[in-house]
């Protein structure tokens, strides 16, 4: 997550370049991440890699396919994770989120904390791969992390959450 990329001079040095704005709100992003285990408690199976390239739709049925990140955490976690694979498309994720019943009575901050986490795993592994990872799977890591930016920077501007509360 951030802290790793805060801790890896060669990972931060391309942060800027991979998520344009990133360095600047790295503090932001350091402090949500000290939260991160209040914010995954939970008693819920979750997926914990639900994008929209691991659900399977066939003419009477969802399958949700490769399970390797499993682990137990808050019922919502899934749903903040696809929500910001709907960010990536354009969509604006936040009135969807509002709306959901599995985010009613969550914590708004909360819902920051996992949306920061995701997108600083996401850019953590994007700034320190190699020339030999598949370059169409960090872009996909990159772009992803980079939706899950703008969508938080959505929740706080919108919000009045200001960036020192973390």
């Amino acid at each position: 997550g951030w802290a790793r990329l805060a801790d890896d001079p060669k990972a931060l040095a391309r942060l800027p370049t991979v998520a344009p704005g990133a360095t600047e709100e790295l503090d932001l992003h350091l402090s949500l991440e000290t939260r991160l285990a209040e914010a995954t408690a939970g008693e819920t199976l979750t997926h914990g890699d639900l994008y929209p390239f691991n659900v399977l739709l066939t003419p009477d049925r969802v399958v949700v396919v490769d399970w390797p990140h499993a682990w137990i955490g808050p019922a919502h976690a899934d749903l903040v994770m696809l929500l910001s694979s709907v960010a990536l498309s354009g969509i604006d994720p936040e009135p969807f989120a509002v709306r959901h019943p599995l985010l009613t009575g969550v914590e708004p901050e909360a819902v920051d904390v996992l949306i920061s986490a995701q997108a600083g795993f996401l850019l953590a592994i994007a700034c320190s791969v190699d020339s030999t990872a598949d370059p169409r799977l960090v872009r996909m890591m990159t772009e992803l992390g980079r939706s899950s930016l703008r969508w938080l920077s959505t929740r706080t501007r919108s919000s009045g959450r200001s960036k020192s509360k973390g």
